[in-house]
């Protein structure tokens, strides 16, 4: 009797897991993951005490890659998020990742994103700490006892990202609250997403304005496993619209399609590289910038790009000496 009821208790612990299938990028996220809050709010450095509607720029510890690049800082608000590429000033109204674009148009990461504020009496700030050695290290970063808007409670809750791996763990101490619109995630939005996420896909929102959080509770969000890029270039064929001058932005838009030309199947991700790039003109918004020149994750779902399938992103360029802006496209099966 006693190795049945052990079981049962067990098999009502697994069921109580929720793992969620691939972004189009190809993160994973899970509850299946050991709650192990690391608690740095006296051992840490502190940002944004007092604060409401604060932002702070921090230097990372080691370089962490966030949908196909890689960032040496972040920027950290006291609104329970965290961009790279800057700090947005508009991150005080949540949004739905799925169809909204992120504050900035940035890469976002929402543990707990809603109006929250540190210029409460007796609220705290954003603790961070690096622990652990070279190679394995974690970053922390804690909202220690931040208040939603003139909410009665005090929440608890952090990101921890990890070198080489590049995951992302939100841990929940406390979000357990007197206030109903706040109440274990009620107000926020939870998850993560790239730059262009609406166009692209690459955004895994775990919940909106829904109360499935849970004291005591962690989140795992872990990026596809990539080899180094090959280049397809031979097998994919490449075309660009024509450039549109907007005269209130002093910006050229365009689009660039690729299309499998093989009678093969193009594993994804599909990363296309603007080389030689015309002289004076710059990319804006790129997904990164390699030695080539700028390159962008090609959208869509599924593992390959199939024969004869084509998929479309948008491209947007400086181009001050209104030059002829010209380039040649390599194609990469991975991502940089």
């Amino acid at each position: 009797m006693t190795t049945r009821i052990l079981t049962l208790a067990v098999f009502a612990l697994a069921a109580g897991n929720i793992s969620r299938a691939a972004d189009a990028f190809g993160y994973t996220a899970t509850t299946a993951v050991t709650f192990s809050y690391l608690d740095v709010s006296k051992t840490g450095a502190s940002v944004l005490a007092t604060t409401d509607d604060g932002s702070a720029s921090l230097a990372l510890p080691f370089g962490f890659k966030f949908y196909g690049t890689t960032y040496s800082n972040l920027c950290v608000s006291s609104n329970g998020i965290v961009t790279f590429g800057g700090c947005p000033t508009d991150d005080m109204t949540t949004r739905d990742l799925t169809a909204q674009p992120t504050p900035g148009n940035l890469p976002v990461i929402a543990p707990f994103w809603m109006d929250l504020s540190f210029a409460i009496p007796g609220a705290g700030a954003v603790c961070y700490q690096t622990l652990g050695t070279a190679g394995s290290r974690q970053f922390v970063l804690q909202w220690n006892n931040v208040h939603a808007l003139n909410g009665p409670d005090d929440l608890n809750f952090e990101i921890v990202l990890k070198e080489g791996a590049n995951t992302i763990l939100f841990q929940y101490s406390k979000i357990d609250s007197g206030d109903a619109g706040v109440n274990l995630g009620a107000g926020a939005t939870v998850g993560i997403a790239a730059a262009n996420a609406v166009a692209t896909g690459f955004r895994f929102q775990w919940s909106r304005n829904a109360a499935v959080l849970k004291d005591s509770e962690a989140i795992l969000f872990t990026p596809p496993a990539s080899a180094g890029p090959v280049d397809v270039s031979s097998s994919v064929s490449v075309t660009t619209s024509a450039f549109v001058f907007n005269r209130l932005t002093q910006q050229y838009s365009g689009t660039v399609t690729v299309a499998n030309s093989s009678a093969n199947p193009i594993a994804r991700p599909l990363t296309v590289v603007l080389t030689n790039l015309t002289a004076g003109v710059t990319a804006i918004g790129p997904t990164g910038t390699s030695a080539q020149g700028p390159y962008y994750l090609v959208p869509g779902s599924g593992t390959s790009l199939a024969p004869g399938q084509t998929a479309s992103f948008p491209v947007l360029f400086s181009n001050p000496s209104n030059a002829k802006i010209g380039f040649v496209a390599k194609t990469y099966s991975g991502s940089f």
